[in-house]
């Protein structure tokens, strides 16, 4: 039931209905990889997982395995969530539902020629398995500092002190901010490459790089099949790092600066 401001410039509003967790982290290579290969193994039989790209581990496949993953496309979030659905259920002896579900039937296939399924998917407003995070559902959780106060639109999560970025309006007169560089990887400071996750300061809530070191893709869909990704990425400018700030791509985009963090509706 949270209210926040939404935007750049703070000059819209959102209200996310219902409690959800949030991953700590983006998704590292190393838990993307321990699922994917679970979910790939030929023992599975029918339920057997395909994905149009195996994953990356951070920006140039070396990085380490706790970089983000990446050059993996919406399609293939969307599906590893319900891969990692199956899987931890596998582990722990739980039964949540696969969120992610096309004609009534568990989507398994990211690849190119399932592009059907994968776009026309329905999510579902009652199972209880990992997802990707809704737009609005990313921005409170970038903004959030007590429920009440919430980040400004123009600065970087976590980072209270002034804006990241100079569009010439300051939002609350704070000014430029001389510690953004401390909550986001981006490319002013990242060396040409992701970074570890934790590596900065994190949020009010404990989340790590909700801006900048990889883009998050979200579930919401922009117009046509266009899906809407948040936070900058290792390469991109401080513009980019903006809390209020979002931006969209094709479903089948992949590329060494997007990846994605899951979250799971609360029980």
């Amino acid at each position: 039931g949270l209210s926040f401001p939404t935007g750049v410039n703070d000059d819209g509003s959102a209200t996310v209905a219902n409690a959800f967790l949030i991953g700590e982290t983006e998704v590292t290579y190393e838990l993307w990889d321990k699922v994917y290969d679970w979910a790939t193994d030929a023992a599975r039989g029918a339920d057997l997982y395909t994905f149009a790209n195996a994953g990356t581990q951070g920006d140039n496949g070396s990085r380490g395995l706790q970089h983000p993953v990446t050059t993996v496309n919406w399609r293939d979030s969307m599906v590893w969530c319900n891969a990692l659905t199956e899987w931890y259920n596998a582990q722990n002896g739980t039964s949540y539902e696969c969120v992610y579900t096309y004609s009534g039937a568990v989507i398994r296939d990211s690849q190119d020629s399932n592009a059907t399924d994968c776009d026309g998917v329905v999510e579902s407003s009652t199972a209880k398995g990992f997802r990707l995070l809704s737009s609005d559902e990313w921005e409170l959780s970038a903004r959030y500092r007590n429920g009440t106060n919430w980040t400004y639109g123009d600065h970087s999560s976590g980072d209270d002190s002034g804006a990241c970025y100079d569009d010439g309006s300051f939002l609350g007169g704070l000014g430029l901010s001389t510690v953004f560089g401390d909550y986001a990887v981006y490319s002013g400071n990242s060396g040409s490459s992701t970074a570890a996750v934790k590596s900065k300061t994190a949020n009010a809530l404990g989340l790590y790089d909700m801006s900048g070191n990889v883009w998050e893709w979200c579930f919401d869909l922009y117009s046509g099949a266009v899906r809407v990704s948040r936070g900058g990425g290792w390469d991109f400018s401080a513009f980019f790092l903006r809390v209020g700030y979002w931006d969209n791509f094709f479903p089948d985009s992949e590329f060494n600066s997007i990846g994605f963090r899951f979250a799971r509706t609360a029980d």
